[in-house]
C-alpha cells in the first residue's frame, strides 16, 4: 500500500439550518464527505454526514467542485467539527466550522494545495490551508 498523505482546510459546512432538527453534530465529531450527484442545486455537491449517517450540510460551493473531483478520482475527505454553529449572514444560513481532512497521494495533494491557494487569493476566501504531511491516522 502506498503511503498516504493529508492536509487540512479550515472552512465550514453550509446549510446546517436545513438539517439540525434531525441531525446533531458534536464538537470533535469526525464526519464523512461524499459526492451527491442527485443534488438539483449543485451538480458538484458534496454532502457531509454525521456518525449516524445523516446529512448535516454541504461543502461550500466555493470548494465543492474541487472536492467533488478529488473524491471521484483521488482520495477521501473527512470533516471534523471544531466549534459551535454560527450564522455569518450573507444569506448562507447556519454553518458549522470544520477542518476538512483530505487524504490521498502526495503528488496530487501538492497540486491541490496550490490550486486552493490560488483560488483563495483570487476570491479572498478566509480558509486556512495546512501544509502537506504524511498521514498518521487511520481512515476507513
Amino acid at each position: 500500500m502506498a503511503d498516504e498523505y493529508e492536509f487540512y482546510v479550515q472552512a465550514s459546512v453550509r446549510g446546517y439550518h436545513a438539517y439540525f432538527l434531525d441531525a446533531t453534530v458534536y464538537i470533535g465529531e469526525v464526519m464523512d464527505c461524499e459526492m451527491e450527484p442527485e443534488n438539483d442545486h449543485d451538480r458538484y455537491a458534496v454532502a457531509v454526514r454525521n456518525k449516524d449517517e445523516k446529512i448535516v450540510g454541504h461543502v461550500p460551493v466555493e470548494l465543492s467542485k474541487i472536492f467533488h473531483k478529488f473524491l471521484s478520482q483521488h482520495g477521501k475527505i473527512e470533516a471534523e467539527c471544531i466549534g459551535s454553529r454560527f450564522n455569518a449572514g450573507q444569506g448562507k444560513g447556519l454553518e458549522l466550522p470544520v477542518d476538512y481532512r483530505l487524504i490521498g497521494n502526495a503528488r496530487y495533494l501538492r497540486k491541490l494545495i496550490t490550486k486552493l491557494q490560488k483560488k483563495q487569493e483570487k476570491e479572498g476566501s478566509d480558509w486556512k490551508i495546512s501544509d502537506l504531511r504524511k498521514s498518521n491516522k487511520e481512515c476507513d
